[in-house]
């Protein structure tokens, strides 16, 4: 997984699907899809989720969901965007577009729903000020989606 682009309003991460990634069907595997998933996640937190929030703090993840498009196959490039929205108290939810490079042509769409908590389990109150520097600038509506996650 490579890190692609950072704009106004996403996060994109580029995947090559590779031989080991496929089933015998010769077509990405339902587990290579969530694998991503939770890469592309891990990535966007690298850089909120410091040694200072992880002696007081999880995330805790409350809900993670998928539905497939169409399949990859062995050599195509995926593009995987991330956006967030429901930022609200101690809550957040990811939203994940997964396209083919070139044609934008989709493939999967995905859904995690995060919440902060302190190390004994009960949620934190507000999100630290890190974490809405990562997620406020591609935080979107979802009515103005033109799908549903």
């Amino acid at each position: 997984m490579e890190y692609f682009a950072h704009s106004q309003k996403a996060f994109v991460y580029k995947y090559v699907v590779m031989m080991s990634d496929t089933d015998q069907f010769k077509h990405m595997s339902f587990a290579n899809y969530l694998k991503l998933m939770f890469l592309a996640s891990d990535a966007l937190f690298l850089s909120c989720l410091n040694e200072d929030f992880l002696r007081k703090k999880r995330l805790r993840l409350l809900d993670s969901r998928m539905q497939f498009k169409r399949q990859s196959v062995t050599g195509e490039h995926i593009l995987i965007k991330v956006n967030s929205s429901e930022m609200n108290g101690s809550q957040f939810t990811l939203l994940f577009t997964f396209m083919i490079e070139g044609t934008a042509e989709l493939v999967a769409l995905g859904r995690q729903t995060y919440e902060v908590a302190s190390l004994n389990g009960t949620p934190v109150s507000e999100l630290s000020e890190n974490l809405r520097g990562v997620l406020g600038p591609i935080r979107v509506e979802e009515e103005h989606l033109v799908y549903k996650y």
